[in-house]
């Protein structure tokens, strides 16, 4: 008998987890798709070499790393142009295919001491780069993939923190590694996901009317003077509400990932303008909260079937 009603609870159970995943599954699955992808290829990619300071490798390959008393730095540059100014950036990844079995830690900064061409870059007018390390990834075979997360990074030229001179691939060993350059067939890559805030403009204008009557009455020498004045004051007050709401859910269900980030601006910050914001809200919400009532109501029954 104990077992029987062992089983029939596991049953319940695993129905209530089924309608559950059922009712709150259309809320994530479908949030996603406000984001957009691009995987963008490199403009210009080269090394430099600290051993041949004027020379230019504009080559079928990138070098980095060390060998003897040479130095090898990596420059990539990307055109971001097609990504809105406004974006907000989930994630990006730098990724470069691998040329060799070396295996070496490489690290990747941000470029800051001006444009540069492949054609022209040397080690003598390379440009400086950030000492900070963005990212760093350890490098495997011949055709890996290897990727570095710079989506801060990007996120700073698109909000125009500062200027896209591109990247600069270091590293501290002992040894170096190549990977392929878009001249030898397999360009470097920048994947970006972003989403794109929803702009709203509301204007709210009002108009108010004050009319006010002033009577003077004078009296000379038993003769009455009234004089009347009339006097309209049109008063006109205009609100123009920008609201910027940007929406990206992450949540993972079934080893699935999605993305969260929820940002409101409201200028100016009007009265009105706060109830309309939680009346909307509320409206939004109202959905989750009946799915939530009918998760609540289906769980009583199921435990009082239970019990009997």
């Amino acid at each position: 008998m104990a077992r029987n009603f062992n089983f029939k609870r596991m049953l319940h159970g695993l129905i209530l987890a089924y309608l559950i995943l059922a009712l709150i599954s259309p809320f994530f699955l479908n949030v996603k798709a406000g984001s957009t992808t691009v995987t963008l290829t490199a403009t210009d990619d080269s090394y430099v070499d600290s051993s041949t300071s004027g020379s230019n490798f504009n080559n079928n390959y990138l070098k980095v790393g060390h060998y003897y008393s040479s130095e090898y730095i990596i420059y990539v540059k990307f055109d971001l142009s097609s990504i809105p100014s406004n974006a907000v950036i989930v994630s990006a990844k730098l990724k470069l295919t691998d040329q060799s079995s070396s295996s070496i830690a490489v690290d990747v900064h941000r470029v800051t001491g001006g444009d540069w061409s492949e054609g022209s870059i040397t080690w003598n007018n390379k440009p400086s780069y950030d000492s900070a390390v963005i990212d760093s990834a350890t490098t495997g075979n011949d055709g890996d993939v290897i990727e570095w997360d710079v989506t801060d990074v990007v996120q700073g030229w698109i909000n125009g923190s500062y200027s896209n001179y591109g990247f600069a691939l270091t590293s501290d060993a002992d040894d170096y590694d190549q990977f392929y350059s878009k001249e030898g067939g397999n360009a470097p890559e920048l994947v970006v996901e972003y989403v794109e805030p929803n702009t709203v403009t509301q204007t709210i204008t009002e108009t108010q009317t004050e009319t006010q009557t002033v009577t003077e009455t004078t009296t000379i020498a038993n003769t009455t003077i009234t004089e009347t004045q009339t006097i309209n004051q049109t008063i006109t007050t205009t609100q123009t509400i920008n609201n910027t709401v940007t929406e990206t859910v992450t949540t993972t269900v079934a080893n699935t990932t999605y993305y969260t980030t929820i940002y409101e601006t409201i200028s100016p910050a009007y009265g009105n303008e706060t109830t309309n914001y939680y009346v909307d809200l509320t409206n939004q919400l109202m959905p989750l909260i009946m799915v939530i009532g009918v998760i609540c109501t289906m769980l009583s029954l199921l435990l009082s079937a239970t019990k009997r």
